[in-house]
């Protein structure tokens, strides 16, 4: 009989030190806690591990790319750090051409984005670099600024606005024309409410939305951390600016985002109202005009499984789905040949932390029933860890945990019945820490190291005691019993 695996992911379940807000630590997981008595790896999420620079956190795209590839994928964030280094940036063709058709036209700039130099969905220094670059040839330009919150701190939009401020103060043209949180601008979950209300504040659509005046953007930022809102959830506010920075014809729509999973709703309704727009990276639902547009990666853990003739299905719930399809497909959205996907909606809340188990539940069913259907290899994402420690919330991310290890022992004891064996691991770290040294809630990923071990019935696997991500699809290949994948770089972790 044929080898048939579960390789689970983890999402934002880090090994971090003990202490008194390490909810993965005190969080009550006997099951996880026992399986981690045996053998396993730790394995490195960040930096070049993951085809970042040295210092950057990595990120569940970077992380699942890694995971499929088997192998180091460099990053288009850094491809754009790169170009921007050495002048290719600056010379792009389409970049020109746009410049100067705006300067032709009189037209204005939008310039959106998540101010944030975290480098997990943009940087704020590549936004800079485009206010240098249409400084002289745009009308104006209007700046959206989109706070983050969790990538980074709670309250880090008052650094990037200072910082922002520093650079345009001398660009007489150049304006903050509205500001709001992630929550709005960067939903994908369809939760079309937020969308428009973020597009319809950036352009001035509805004129019953609040406006501040320029030099109050500092004061409402302020006021919005004393009611409880960390810049992920600032509500959207327009700003008054000198000219009108209502869309016109003539206008140019620059994203600078360069991660497209958050890019693609917003981007639909603003391409609604003008197809001028510039995109960092491809986004599926508008054709805009794209910078950099996506390098397949090829001979992935999921193609090779196809190649071998493997049936394979891939779960997870809607705020993960793309990433054990699309990123784990390196950047591919069409399924394999006998490939299965099953994606189940997530709830549609404010914030996690009212719902800390998530879909956990749901997700746990669809493991069992693909196991009943023989399927070859099982994929599948838990993301509460990650979304629950985004929160900040400590209480709520243990208890998403401790559901998280009801939902694994439940796997566990059918795989063991059921002939399956599972490859266990994470993306990277989160809910590993949940406050700062300080005591302020942390809501972004660290460099913590994550865990990847082997469970199957009768049997002990012995680990080597360090590895990255790309190592994880080579050990699946080896547990699986199947041939070397001669395009990974990554070795198998089995000693």
């Amino acid at each position: 009989m044929s080898r048939k695996g579960i390789l689970m992911i983890l999402d934002g379940y880090g090994e971090g030190k003990p202490g008194p807000y390490n909810a993965v630590k005190n969080a009550n997981t006997p099951t996880l806690n026992e399986l981690k008595k045996n053998s396993y790896s730790l394995l490195k999420t960040d930096s070049e591990a993951v085809g970042l620079f040295n210092g950057e956190l990595g990120g569940s795209e970077v992380g699942h790319t890694t995971i499929g590839a088997g192998r180091i994928v460099p990053s288009t964030a850094k491809k754009i750090h790169d170009d921007i280094k050495i002048g290719t940036f600056q010379k792009n063709s389409k970049l020109l051409n746009k410049r100067n058709k705006l300067k032709a036209t009189h037209g204005n700039l939008h310039l959106i984005g998540l101010m944030s130099d975290k480098n997990i969905h943009s940087d704020i220094n590549h936004a800079y670099e485009i206010l240098k670059m249409f400084n002289k040839y745009a009308k104006n330009i209007f700046i959206h600024f989109i706070t983050d919150g969790r990538d980074s701190g709670g309250e880090d939009s008052l650094k990037y606005l200072k910082e922002l401020q520093k650079c345009i103060k001398n660009m007489t043209n150049v304006e903050i024309a509205s500001v709001m949180g992630r929550f709005y601008a960067m939903d994908r979950e369809n939760n079309m409410d937020r969308t428009d209300l973020a597009v319809h504040t950036m352009f001035n659509l509805d004129k019953k939305i609040s406006n501040i005046k320029n030099n109050e953007i500092e004061n409402y930022l302020k006021k919005e951390h004393l009611s409880g809102n960390t810049d992920e959830y600032i509500n959207p506010i327009h700003i008054d600016t000198k000219q009108s920075s209502e869309l016109k014809k003539d206008d140019l729509i620059f994203f600078f985002n360069f991660r497209e999973d958050r890019l693609r709703q917003i981007v639909m309704k603003t391409y609604e109202l003008s197809h001028n727009i510039i995109t960092m990276s491809s986004v599926s639902t508008a054709k805009t005009t794209v910078l950099y547009q996506p390098k397949i990666v090829k001979n992935t853990l999921s193609e090779y499984l196809s190649k071998q003739g493997k049936k394979q299905i891939k779960i997870s719930e809607t705020t993960k789905y793309a990433h054990v399809t699309y990123f784990l497909n390196g950047g591919r959205e069409e399924p394999f040949e006998n490939e299965d996907r099953v994606h189940i909606p997530t709830i549609k809340v404010d914030n996690f932390s009212k719902t800390p188990k998530m879909r956990a539940g749901e997700i746990t069913k669809e493991i069992i029933k693909a196991m009943d259907k023989n399927y070859d290899a099982i994929i599948v994402n838990y993301s509460n860890p990650d979304m629950l420690g985004h929160t900040g919330n400590y209480e709520a991310t243990v208890e998403a945990l401790e559901e998280l290890d009801r939902c694994v022992k439940k796997v566990v004891e059918y795989a063991k019945k059921t002939g399956y064996f599972l490859l266990i691991t994470a993306d990277h770290g989160n809910s590993e820490m949940m406050r700062t040294i300080s005591g302020e809630p942390h809501t972004a990923h660290t460099f913590n190291r994550v865990f990847c071990l082997a469970v199957e019935k009768d049997k002990k696997y012995k680990f080597k005691k360090y590895g990255e991500l790309k190592d994880v699809a080579p050990t699946f290949l080896n547990l699986l019993q199947l041939k070397p994948n001669k395009s990974f770089t990554g070795k198998s972790l089995l000693l």
